[in-house]
């Protein structure tokens, strides 16, 4: 999958989602490191908006059950 939030995990994200595979995002368990306009956090909480409810549904860790 990846771990740099805007870039391997927005697109494998929409990718599945578009193959129509259900996404479950671990909203606390992706990173990003901090652009010369957002922080990591702040790069982290944009994309967990915008995939959140429509391509991903979201998960703290602690949710999720194998």
């Amino acid at each position: 999958m990846g771990l740099q939030t805007e870039y391997c995990i927005y697109t494998t994200c929409r990718r599945a989602f578009g193959l129509g595979y259900v996404v479950i995002l671990v909203k606390n368990a992706h990173s990003a490191w901090d652009s010369s306009c957002l922080t990591a956090q702040q790069i982290i909480e944009h994309h967990n908006y915008v995939l959140g409810g429509w391509f991903v549904t979201l998960k703290n860790e602690r949710e999720i059950e194998f």
